[in-house]
């Protein structure tokens, strides 16, 4: 049985995975093939708000791949290392209910993670956050057997885990005050021996990350700079309020799908929140000690990075992928509460149908799947004539355009930095159009770019005139330029 939902597990997961690149992906790729690894850990990693374990194994990936010659790195081979630890977090997940509860339990778990419509987007995403999820689903797993009985090996596993779990991503970290205020509060059932282990646990998995607080200084600098000089970008990263901290929840449950109307879209998903409610109501009546720690992993994170978010904005649900395991598992130990197969059998089917279905929507949308860039490149490329220039409202040309723009056509930002003042616009955009006839300026990211819209406005004012726009899903508008004869 375990061994069908994860061959489920992986055909979902590769189902629509060669959808085009997005922003983070694609500046994830372009690094990692440009830099080697002294550069890609000292030089990029100083300006980028991550540890840089998933870098270094993308950069095994693709020399790997390049080793069978395989040269030209597609969509599929980037997120193929996302793919395997996806379905490694399904059976890291299984292991986890089978230790805290039974057998029935830790398969209702397995089904329910490997179809749950939030996890499989990830699974399918060329960035850490599924790694980030893996080694924290080992680490709560080692936690876990400790817990019960320590031992070398669960002792060695738990420190390596943990130990990669941080340097894949900054948000897990909060699972180390969660274990501390679990082990503090339950201190008197757990053996002392086991508790006294822990601190030199802790010590050692402080001192093999040693290395990597001596750039995380820099990265916070960077961090805080960027969110001072736009304060929309921080409401884009991650802001603390209300709307973000209960579409957590909502995405938990049904992915990324979603309603323009959002009166329609909460309206749809009350039904699906009272029975998601019902679920974990229903779990108390299985906690004990060991197993209440669930809600200790799945509730701490989120609530800490929202408190977090108010000085550092990092509070955001793709960020908090690595509490899945914990969400799903107080499911499966609710559907599996009442020992009466029509009750279980009745309620697993409406969660899985409530998985099942978004997944289904997330698959045959595009709407809901990540950003085209592909396509909007190649409409480009298509109407582009010799003296075509593509411009983008920021400082410099976007990741997945570059990607798949493979140098053929000249792309440059039009602006100078954020805030660009309308004297520095016109200039760049004179400079850069100078003896050009045509130009596409993507609108991507406009809003946060630039609000006014001073590109758009000098272009027309520089005798530019918009003959056609599209829209594509993700990356918005592509408006085409002709200059007129008389300019």
């Amino acid at each position: 049985m375990l061994l069908v939902i994860l061959v489920i597990a992986l055909v979902l997961r590769l189902i629509a995975i060669n959808q085009s690149l997005w922003l983070d992906e694609a500046i994830s790729v372009n690094i990692v093939n440009a830099l080697n690894l002294k550069s890609l850990i000292l030089n990029f990693s100083s300006g980028d708000f991550h540890p840089p374990f998933f870098y270094i194994l993308l950069k095994g990936w693709f020399l790997l791949l390049q080793r069978f010659h395989f040269y030209n790195i597609s969509e599929i081979f980037a997120r193929l290392p996302s793919v395997f630890f996806g379905v490694g977090t399904v059976l890291v997940t299984y292991f986890i209910g089978k230790k805290l509860f039974d057998k029935k339990t830790a398969i209702i778990a397995a089904i329910l993670i490997s179809t749950a419509p939030l996890h499989i987007y990830y699974s399918q995403e060329a960035r850490m956050y599924m790694m980030s999820a893996f080694f924290a689903s080992l680490s709560v797993y080692f936690f876990v057997c400790l817990i019960d009985k320590d031992s070398i090996l669960s002792w060695v596993g738990f420190i390596i885990s943990t130990v990669l779990m941080l340097y894949c991503d900054y948000l897990p970290y909060f699972l180390i005050p969660v274990y501390i205020l679990y082990l503090f509060i339950y201190r008197n059932k757990i053996a002392k021996s086991t508790l006294r282990a822990f601190v030199p646990s802790f010590l050692l998995i402080f001192i093999f990350l040693i290395p990597w607080f001596i750039i995380l200084p820099k990265q916070l600098n960077v961090g805080l700079s960027t969110v001072a000089i736009s304060p929309a970008w921080a409401q884009v990263v991650g802001a603390p309020n209300l709307k973000n901290f209960l579409i957590t929840f909502v995405k938990f449950t049904i992915g990324r799908i979603s309603n323009d109307n959002n009166l329609i879209y909460a309206l749809l998903f009350v039904p699906v929140g009272i029975f998601v409610i019902f679920l974990f109501l229903l779990s108390l009546f299985r906690v004990s000690w060991k197993r209440s720690f669930l809600w200790f992993w799945f509730f701490g994170p989120i609530f800490i990075s929202f408190v977090l978010a108010f000085f550092i904005p990092v509070f955001a649900y793709f960020r908090l992928v690595f509490v899945l395991g914990a969400f799903y598992l107080i499911w499966a130990s609710a559907i599996n509460t009442v020992n009466w197969r029509p009750l279980t059998r009745t309620l697993l089917v409406i969660a899985l149908s409530i998985n099942l279905t978004s997944t289904a929507i997330y698959f045959t949308n595009s709407k809901f799947q990540r950003e085209n860039w592909r396509s909007a490149t190649e409409y480009v490329f298509q109407d582009s004539t010799p003296a075509t220039i593509v411009l983008f409202e920021s400082s410099f040309s976007f990741a997945p355009f570059d990607f798949y723009n493979k140098g053929r056509l000249k792309a440059e930002g039009a602006l100078e930095s954020f805030n660009a003042k309308q004297d520095k616009v016109k200039e760049k955009v004179g400079a850069l159009t100078n003896g050009k006839d045509k130009v596409f300026l993507f609108q991507y990211l406009s809003s946060i770019t630039d609000p006014q819209g001073l590109v758009f406005q000098e272009l027309t004012r520089q005798g530019f005139v918009s003959t056609e726009t599209r829209d594509f899903d993700g990356v918005g508008f592509v408006y085409e330029f002709t200059r007129q004869a008389n300019y």
